[in-house]
């Protein structure tokens, strides 16, 4: 009698705690679980949520096959805040016990690469300025090399050479804002000055005044949201003046400030092909933003990648190290980016040069 109730207590122990007392059905497949911690809350809110929709897209078109395993997303809102990112990482490995973290801005990837890669998971993300990557780390987002290669044309064809830098105070965007620093002046073009606002900044008339007597031909921004909203307003009323282009951050504006940016020029680094932001607007009604596509793809890849690995002897999934090597084998890769490579763990895809006129972002052809 005691055996029998000591096996009970044990049994209700195991269940208690989350445990399977039962044996796995014969046909059942194995779980390869996946967490993203994304913007879901905040400025980058609607962002967060279009990559969450464009991540869900590619887990169902697997979902529609016959796949070796099942697939299974966990998602966590990080309002872009490092600190409840890593928390968000480590309850996704310890709680949830995934084998791949996916995340979007250089805000929050590099301490949640950390962590993932010191558990031997895999992540994913879509960041800027990012060119090394740890172990089990991957990249997908234009990196600094593809904006210069569709900048510096654009700055010579307008006869610009007298440049003033506006970024964040942030190490996304000081990444990119030292890059095109060193880079410039090394192309022929001065930058008069480099100005880092702090996010908390809600008044730059002082500072453009500043700079205007410097007299830049052109400011160049990379501000994160409203950073950019707020400069491109204050320039106009402050000096009545709209010589401004941005790396990127124009579409990431407030929709409702777009007329402020009517008919001038940006670095387009929503990436993503005309097939893909046609199909993605059928499915969520929304237009597709930064990240939303390599999110995607970084979905897709990973699946692939899954399904594609060995599994070694008297293991039901493959080793998450086998697995990130076989991502980072990827070449010739068609996807919603376009035709993309990796190369040393990051995908760079090319950066375009769009004009915001009557309500969208039109390509413009140099």
């Amino acid at each position: 009698m005691k055996k029998v109730l000591l096996s009970l207590l044990m049994a209700t122990s195991l269940v208690a705690c989350g445990e399977k007392t039962e044996a796995p059905k014969e046909n059942e497949k194995p779980v390869v679980k996946i967490g993203a911690t994304l913007p879901l809350s905040g400025g980058f809110a609607e962002t967060g949520f279009l990559s969450q929709q464009a991540m869900q897209m590619a887990l169902d078109k697997w979902k529609a096959k016959d796949t070796k395993y099942d697939y299974q997303l966990f998602v966590e809102d990080d309002v872009s805040e490092p600190k409840k990112a890593v928390l968000n990482a480590q309850n996704f490995i310890n709680t949830k016990k995934v084998q791949a973290i996916m995340t979007m801005f250089g805000i929050v990837d590099r301490p949640v690469d950390e962590i993932a890669n010191n558990n031997k998971v895999i992540s994913l993300s879509c960041s800027y300025g990012k060119t090394d990557v740890l172990e089990y780390a991957a990249n997908n987002c234009v990196q600094n090399h593809k904006i210069a290669e569709t900048l510096l044309p654009k700055l010579k064809k307008e006869n610009i050479k007298k440049v003033a830098l506006i970024m964040a105070n942030t190490a996304v965007n000081r990444v990119v804002g030292d890059y095109f620093a060193e880079r410039l002046p090394q192309e022929g073009f001065e930058v008069v000055a480099y100005e880092k606002y702090n996010m908390d900044t809600r008044d730059m008339r002082m500072s453009i005044l500043a700079m205007e007597e410097k007299q830049p031909d052109y400011y160049l921004t990379f501000a994160t949201p409203p950073l950019t909203d707020i400069f491109v307003k204050q320039l106009q009323e402050t000096v009545g003046k709209r010589n401004v282009a941005s790396f990127g951050s124009f579409p990431e504006m407030d929709p409702a400030l777009f007329p402020l940016v009517e008919n001038l020029w940006t670095i387009y680094s929503v990436a993503g092909t005309d097939e893909f932001a046609k199909e993605f607007e059928n499915k969520t009604g929304s237009v597709l933003k930064s990240c939303n596509a390599n999110s995607y793809d970084n979905m897709d890849m990973l699946i692939w990648a899954f399904e594609n690995t060995p599994v070694k002897e008297g293991k039901v999934l493959p080793d998450t190290a086998d697995v990130a090597a076989k991502l980072k084998s990827i070449q010739n890769w068609q996807g919603a980016t376009g035709n993309v490579s990796f190369e040393n763990g990051v995908i760079s895809p090319k950066a375009e040069l769009r004009m915001y006129q009557n309500g969208k972002w039109v390509k413009i052809e140099e």
